[in-house]
């Protein structure tokens, strides 16, 4: 299973959405900042995630932001603070 790293960011106008879009996005990666996750997803949790919140947000109202990085660009990455990525989960295994 090919995984991708993504950071998707939301700025979202009602505190009960908000709060709901962040439990949701708990089940697919780590909060990093108030508003920002990093994730390491596959093709198919990325379409799960942006179909989920494409009929979920308001429009008007609601901002989603999804940046996907290359594993050579993640090298290049500049921090201030403590450093750490959300570690990629292990390959799942079948039996």
């Amino acid at each position: 299973m090919d995984r991708q790293f993504y950071i998707i960011s939301y700025d979202i106008g009602d505190p009960k959405r908000l709060q709901r879009v962040h439990k949701f996005l708990k089940d697919y990666g780590k909060p990093v900042q108030k508003s920002v996750f990093e994730c390491w997803l596959t093709e198919r949790e990325l379409e799960s995630v942006v179909s989920w919140l494409a009929d979920f947000i308001k429009r008007t109202e609601d901002r989603v932001r999804i940046y996907r990085l290359c594993r050579n660009c993640l090298q290049n990455v500049e921090f201030t603070g403590p450093v750490y990525f959300a570690e990629e989960p292990p390959e799942e295994l079948i039996l």
